[in-house]
């Protein structure tokens, strides 16, 4: 009994339980494959082939080849003549390659991107050529071919500007006038948008207003505007409004302590002030009380209590698909597969929101300044 539990399981030990090392393929599906199939001479290559580390055994069944574009979007919308809009693209090339043996796969990249890394299956292409073409022995199961950044070459998905002014303590007036899908054509679809402003240190009561398109809901701490829903996706450019109000629960500012609280104990810490004789040691008494202060004084109380750096702002979230925002695509007949084989191949792209804020025009928002070349 023992030797037949060596015999069908000792290989699967050796390679995703080793006692010292890395494991080269930690997928769960391979790893359920290889416990109900076990290992057979077929897993071996032919001996002219080096079998690469990412590949510890060879597939066996129906071929095909899946790549998918996932991007995500980052952005700072301020409205501003001083400041500039802020957009950026991170994405990835994700691939599934069902293939027997070990095949090269290669394509080319028709459009300029700054690629960050690639899997260690690929081969890097050369800097500064004009048409760039990826070459790569790919593993089992999915992984993540290549990473990189680009420009959104069709412009921002979502632009416009938010308006946000306390009319009282407890009361402000929002107005949105955003544009979505501008300049943006078929088969880009946009299956859904929403915004949110949150509160994080007030609590709604209520608000008033309608927008021109899609619902609205509230939390405690936020106001949702759902422009585009799931089922409902948007395929051409669209103008949305949405002025309002909203009420806050009374404001309670915290009060601050007695002067005396945050400088009468700084002359007790004199002592700590060490000074040699050339005065060449002194601690800098300038960032000493700034520290100080900032350690024991309570936040002041503001003119408007919640509008206030970080939380001056509304988040989009969306989705889009039908093609990448950075132009980057595969045709899946570019594809090359050597030694030719019947596998057909299947493209798909998907764009989804990161740090997408729209600043209120109105009050303060952090920036930096451009550099110069």
């Amino acid at each position: 009994m023992l030797l037949e539990w060596r015999t069908v399981y000792l290989p699967f030990c050796l390679i995703f339980r080793p006692s010292q090392g890395t494991p080269l393929d930690l997928s769960f599906p391979n790893i359920i494959s290889i416990k109900v199939n076990g290992f057979s001479q077929s897993d071996l290559p032919p001996a002219d082939l080096k079998q690469p580390a990412w590949k510890p055994y060879l597939y066996r069944g129906r071929q095909r080849m899946l790549f998918s574009v996932h991007e995500t979007v980052h952005a700072a919308m301020y409205d501003r003549d001083e400041i500039p809009d802020s957009i950026s693209i991170s994405g990835q090339i994700n691939c599934r390659a069902d293939l027997e043996g070990l095949p090269d796969v290669s394509f080319p990249l028709k459009d300029h991107i700054e690629v960050l890394s690639f899997h260690p299956c690929a081969q890097v292409p050369e800097k500064g050529i004009d048409k760039q073409a990826v070459m790569f022995s790919p593993p089992l199961g999915n992984f993540v071919l290549m990473r990189y950044e680009a420009v959104c070459g069709l412009g921002p998905p979502i632009k416009g500007f938010y308006q946000l002014s306390m009319v009282s303590e407890d009361k402000g007036d929002f107005l949105f006038k955003l544009r979505l899908m501008d300049g943006y054509k078929s088969p880009l679809t946009m299956e859904f948008c929403t915004v949110t402003m949150p509160f994080p240190m007030r609590r709604v009561v209520s608000f008033d207003g309608t927008p021109s398109v899609g619902i609205v809901s509230t939390t405690d701490h936020s106001v949702e505007w759902k422009i585009v829903m799931g089922g409902r996706g948007l395929t051409k450019s669209i103008e949305a409004t949405f002025p309002g109000k909203v009420q806050f629960a009374p404001w309670k500012p915290k009060k601050l302590p007695p002067s005396s609280s945050a400088f009468g104990s700084i002359a007790d810490e004199d002592s700590d002030i060490e000074t040699d004789g050339n005065n060449n040691s002194m601690v800098n008494i300038d960032e000493f009380l700034m520290e100080k202060m900032s350690k024991d004084l309570q936040p002041a109380d503001l003119e408007e209590p919640f509008c206030w750096h970080a939380y001056n702002y509304a988040k989009v979230s969306f989705k889009i698909v039908g093609a990448s925002l950075s132009g980057i695509s595969i045709d899946p007949k570019s594809v090359s597969i050597y030694p030719a084989v019947k596998a057909p191949v299947e493209f798909s792209t998907q764009v989804t929101s990161g740090d997408y804020i729209l600043w209120n025009t109105l009050g303060r928002c952090p920036s930096a300044a451009a550099t110069k070349v």
